[in-house]
């Protein structure tokens, strides 16, 4: 079956939430103005927005002023227990996931606006539904739609690594029910998101680089370079990943340089040539050892050790 294009995925989202609507009297107007005053925002959908220059603002408020807010403000309409806020609670909340600029300048102005309310399943659906949109829009930016599809990269990878330490932290799995595995013949993530997003693997393996050494930084800085203030290198950019977790937010162009000279100075010589090969390696390894153990009849508290420290072997080269 052929994939939905994010048009069709809008309109079935809308269409199935107006159903949920016409049965409960959602759409009622005082019920409408009750979520357009209690629209939430949460700061890692906000930031995968991509910033806008200051004279893209001032012509967004203008035509805003001239003309009103036309297009709706997009919801995500889900629970506080999905979102893990204030306990376990089923109560509805509504998160905006399109339109952080215009809420803005309606809401400092008194501007009227209209919202449309969408349905997902998980926050991760909406994280991959704003940075496929975001990615469709003609004026985003070469770092922009890096970091995009970075940022998504990175997400999948980290989704594979909690699937796969959930599975294998059984160690009595029962014999044939190695679906987890999944086929061994299957493209890697980068290739598909590669494939999804019309680029090639290693483009997002770079990418991924790049989100990661941008999230390093300070977020004013983050978004001053994303917004082209600030010029840095991206091949710096993608050192800066290189860092440690518990490194602190990189606030100025003088740090990042101070930083990347001396990672620069700690690499060896061969690493960074060696990086594709590397990754090739132990991809490899895994691929035969996951073949292996797949078509095993008993897997072991030993196998299942084994398959762990070759899967973060690989987890590691990326």
């Amino acid at each position: 079956m052929a994939k939905k294009t994010l048009a069709e995925k809008m309109a079935a989202n809308s269409r199935a939430v107006y159903e949920g609507m016409k049965t409960n009297t959602i759409g009622s107007f005082s019920s409408m103005e009750t979520i357009k005053q209690n629209i939430l925002i949460l700061d890692e959908l906000q930031n995968l927005i991509p910033p806008l220059l200051e004279s893209e603002y001032l012509a967004l408020k203008e035509n805003l002023q001239k003309h009103g807010c036309k297009d709706p403000l997009k919801l995500w309409q889900t629970t506080n227990k999905t979102l893990s806020l204030a306990g376990v609670s089923e109560e509805s909340v509504y998160v905006l996931i399109d339109g952080h600029n215009r809420f803005k300048l309606c809401t400092e102005l008194q501007i009227p606006f209209n919202i449309q309310i969408d349905n997902f399943d998980s926050l991760k659906d909406v994280r991959d539904f704003m940075i496929d949109f975001q990615l469709s829009r003609r004026n985003i930016t070469p770092q922009q739609a890096s970091y995009l599809r970075g940022l998504r990269y990175n997400t999948e990878k980290r989704d594979i690594v909690d699937n796969f330490q959930n599975q294998t932290s059984k160690t009595n799995l029962p014999n044939g029910h190695n679906d987890h595995l999944g086929d061994l013949k299957r493209k890697t993530t980068a290739q598909e998101l590669g494939t999804h997003f019309n680029v090639g693997e290693k483009t997002i393996r770079r990418d991924a680089e790049f989100a990661r050494g941008l999230d390093k930084l300070d977020s004013t800085f983050r978004q001053d370079i994303l917004k082209g203030i600030v010029k840095v290198e991206k091949n710096k950019i993608q050192k800066i990943s290189q860092t440690p977790k518990d490194t602190e937010p990189i606030k100025s162009l003088d740090e990042l340089n101070a930083v990347y000279n001396n990672l620069q100075k700690n690499s060896s010589t061969s690493g960074d040539a060696s990086d594709l090969k590397t990754i090739d390696q132990k991809y490899l390894e895994l691929t035969i050892y996951l073949q292996t153990f797949y078509h095993s009849s008993n897997h072991t508290p030993s196998d299942i050790t084994k398959l762990k420290t070759v899967f973060n072997n690989f987890l590691s080269a990326l």
